[in-house]
């Protein structure tokens, strides 16, 4: 499966280097309803609710990724303001979950958690990848990952790349600074072929799409031994 992560240039220079994505937590959401998808209406199950809630922050992290590139809206908000970068990678034999999109919280999910009985596997998932349908545009899906290593330099959570994360196209903003070869030069060759491309707005419509006045750069993959 081929994802997408939007970030400034910056932040995307360093994923390349070092090879892992960070995690964010509940806590850094941008989405005040984050894991709150579904309603509790009775104040035992919102209280039960508080409990679980607090856990999941402390020890759930999330890599949030998109299933296009080409939206200026995911641009303007991720990839700072079209000045940043796009990493396409694919998700080999690790877990990525879409998100489902709501107009109403989500009813009878939570009400038997406040006798104490336990959310089950399903009303899990559906806790952790349902956002208001105002959302929708993002196409969202996400891995998640345990905070259980903090990484001493920084105090951040980090995904590795290997072994489930293969780098694929690095794709540049219309209005990055960089060019394609700048960037191709901070790609450390894995498993496949890194094509590094420039973007820009469409003549006809409203996406963004590949500059083809700007030849990609390819990265090759790493000889074995």
């Amino acid at each position: 499966m081929r994802l997408y992560y939007l970030t400034a240039q910056r932040w995307a220079e360093k994923i390349l280097q070092e090879q892992r994505f960070k995690l964010s937590t509940i806590g850094e959401s941008n989405d005040p309803f984050e894991l709150l998808g579904a309603s509790v209406g009775e104040a035992k199950a919102r209280r039960a609710f508080k409990i679980l809630h607090d856990h999941w922050s402390r020890t759930i992290g999330m890599l949030c990724t998109s299933k296009v590139w080409d939206s200026p809206v995911m641009w303007a908000h991720y990839g700072d303001k079209h000045k940043g970068v796009c990493l396409g990678f694919d998700v080999i034999g690790a877990e990525a979950y879409q998100v489902t999109y709501q107009s109403k919280r989500l009813s009878g999910l939570l009400e038997h958690i406040g006798s104490g009985q336990p959310l089950i596997e399903a009303q899990m998932h559906a806790i952790l990848t349902t956002k208001f349908r105002d959302w929708s545009y993002e196409r969202e899906w996400r891995m998640f990952g345990n905070l259980d290593q903090r990484e001493a330099t920084d105090g951040k959570y980090y995904l590795n790349f290997d072994p489930h994360i293969i780098l694929r196209e690095v794709i540049l903003g219309s209005r990055c600074s960089a060019s394609p070869r700048d960037i191709a030069d901070k790609v450390v060759p894995s498993k496949a072929r890194v094509e590094v491309f420039q973007a820009r707005p469409a003549f006809q419509s409203f996406r963004i799409v590949r500059q083809k006045d700007e030849p990609s750069v390819f990265v090759a993959p790493k000889t074995s031994n």
